[in-house]
């Protein structure tokens, strides 16, 4: 039965994201009493570094009580063991892996049934 390997897809939540990021910056901007030239020129920085900004997000995990394999939508490959740090929400869970950081995990990238083995695993092995 184990491994279990969890195909995912694409997910929607980065882009509406980064757009409300953007949102709540250009109205500080707005309502700030810095000179419009001043303002502009930090409203361009953040358009520039939310324009690069990327979510570490899976395409595919393969989950075992031993640990888990994932492969980010970067090629990137990381191993994370037991204990989890783990973030757990309805609609998302957050991954902590040591040396990298927080990898993204969101509900429209997989079935709840799909992802129920990976959620089990991720609640019985969590560091408290």
């Amino acid at each position: 039965m184990w491994p279990i390997r969890v195909e995912l897809s694409a997910s929607r939540y980065p882009a509406r994201l980064r757009w409300a990021a953007l949102a709540i910056t250009g109205a500080a901007l707005m309502f700030s009493a810095l000179p419009l030239s001043v303002a502009a020129l930090a409203g361009l920085a953040a358009m520039v570094l939310a324009r690069r900004w990327r979510l570490p997000l899976p395409r595919a995990v393969e989950v075992a009580p031993q640990g888990l394999r994932l492969e980010l939508a970067d090629r990137r490959r990381l191993e994370v063991s037991p204990p989890f740090r783990v973030l757990m929400r309805p609609g998302w869970l957050a991954l902590h892996c040591p040396g990298y950081g927080w990898v993204w995990l969101f509900a429209d990238q997989g079935s709840a049934a799909a992802l129920t083995p990976l959620r089990q695993v991720l609640w019985m092995q969590r560091s408290r």
